[in-house]
């Protein structure tokens, strides 16, 4: 499989080279996913407690109200804004896989391996455990091979990695190819 997902670096030596690595991001997901949930919570809990509403409906009276936010809430801004760009990096990471579902040829089979390895909230202990949560998926195979599984999750990373950032290779080949094409003589 190609480099494809998160931004990473990888030292060699005096180089450094920032790449995607799709397993990295699938690796952290189910924790970034946990601590996002408590931070929005808390955030919640916070405003009702303070403003005596919700958050949607605070910040609605504070634009009808006319305030500025940056003003007025510096304090909390910066906190609400984190927790946004965070909260948005994990939807886009939802949209990709249920888009991957939703048009993939083998979609539905990507989603439950990704699912039950990295997604769902609960954490397998095990491979085997993962196998097991799989098999109602897939009821015309009477046990799915180890083997089989880390093919399909690589297929899956591979399809989920090309909706988020692209076939880059492919991409590279073309403007490759179209810059030998045009050059300037």
């Amino acid at each position: 499989m190609g480099r494809a997902g998160v931004i990473t670096e990888d030292f060699k030596g005096s180089e450094n080279t920032a790449y995607h690595d799709i397993v990295a991001l699938f690796k952290i997901y189910r924790s970034v996913n946990w601590r996002m949930q408590i931070k929005i919570n808390q955030v919640k809990h916070r405003f009702q407690i303070e403003y005596g509403t919700d958050v949607d409906s605070f910040l609605e009276s504070i634009y009808h109200a006319g305030m500025d936010i940056n003003q007025d809430l510096g304090d909390m801004k910066e906190r609400v804004e984190a927790i946004n760009r965070s909260n948005k990096f994990l939807k886009l990471i939802d949209e990709a896989v249920e888009l991957m579902r939703k048009f993939h040829p083998q979609g539905e089979r990507n989603y439950w391996i990704l699912y039950y390895s990295y997604m769902s909230a609960y954490k397998a202990d095990n491979l085997d455990e993962i196998l097991d949560k799989l098999e109602p998926h897939f009821p015309n195979i009477t046990r799915i091979n180890r083997a089989t599984y880390f093919r399909w999750r690589e297929q899956a990373f591979e399809a989920v990695g090309g909706i988020l950032w692209g076939y880059e290779e492919e991409s590279i080949k073309i403007l490759e190819q179209f810059k030998e094409s045009f050059k300037e003589e």
